[in-house]
């Protein structure tokens, strides 16, 4: 098996014994004692007289490891707390997955860059070692996944997927929101952008692209709501970002996933639609 050098290591423990979603120090003591790891002191004193800060929980458990490689010389009881730490048994209550997907998803992140991964099954195995960030991102998958799972449009994919699995979501959404402008450039050859290209692409009486003959009410109303809702997306998505520092505009990413799917809702139309015959 292949072995976690001191970054690597320390990168796992950083994320093991994150604040919010990692587990807590007593739980990381039952784990590394199931495992037969010793369990050192934080350094920690507080016996009435004298106070002593300990260690943070995440070098407490980085040196807790360290010291078991350095008296046993081998990784063996490492990776069995790490089995252990990702068994999925101990996650079965719906209100434990996000800590689970966030734990799976952060350690195998650091793991592929030493050729290894843990599987949903909460096994460790050998991999292909992953040689840059950009190839680690395609392989954690999770956050694919959800834009899968909605059905999420190639189109939107193709301009935000980056930024999306690196967790960017202001940018995710920002550039989405800008390819969906620009594919109506390229169904009506217009140059414009935001309001003006949707209002003259979808003019009423002179549009530059339909998908429907626009003779009832009801079709009229459809092709009304689709330049409306290109609009409406600018404005929630486009014109905030433009304009806004990135540190003040806050996406998370519900958010996100929920304007993204706005976005493919809207290029789902727009594949249905076509040029306007005699526009240049």
């Amino acid at each position: 098996m292949k072995y976690l050098d001191e970054q690597q290591l320390k990168a796992m423990c950083d994320v093991l014994a994150e604040t919010s979603l990692g587990y807590t120090k007593t739980e990381l003591t039952r784990l590394l004692q199931q495992s037969k790891i010793t369990v050192l002191s934080d350094g920690k004193v507080s016996n009435g007289y004298t106070y002593q800060l300990g260690l943070n929980k995440r070098d407490w458990l980085y040196n807790c490891l360290a010291a078991e490689i350095n008296n046993s010389h081998s990784f063996v009881r490492i990776y069995t707390f790490l089995e252990k730490a990702l068994n999925p048994v101990a996650f079965t209550d719906e209100k434990s997955r996000d800590k689970y997907s966030y734990l799976l998803e952060g350690v195998n992140k650091v793991l592929l860059l030493a050729g290894l991964e843990v599987t949903k099954e909460g096994k460790l195995i050998e991999v292909v070692q992953a040689k840059t960030l950009d190839e680690v991102d395609r392989r954690v998958n999770s956050l694919q996944r959800q834009l899968y799972n909605r059905a999420i449009h190639s189109e939107v994919q193709k301009y935000c997927i980056k930024d999306y699995l690196q967790k960017d979501y202001y940018d995710a959404v920002f550039e989405a929101a800008k390819g969906l402008a620009e594919r109506v450039r390229q169904i009506t050859g217009l140059t414009s952008d935001g309001g003006t290209l949707f209002q003259t692409a979808f003019a009423k009486n002179d549009p530059y692209l339909f998908f429907n003959s626009m003779q009832t009410d009801s079709e009229k109303s459809e092709f009304t709501g689709l330049k409306e809702l290109m609009e409406a997306i600018f404005h929630l998505v486009r014109n905030p970002a433009a304009h806004t520092p990135k540190i003040n505009w806050k996406v998370d990413e519900a958010k996100a996933l929920d304007v993204l799917t706005l976005i493919s809702f809207a290029h789902k139309y727009l594949d249905e639609c076509h040029k306007m015959p005699g526009k240049l």
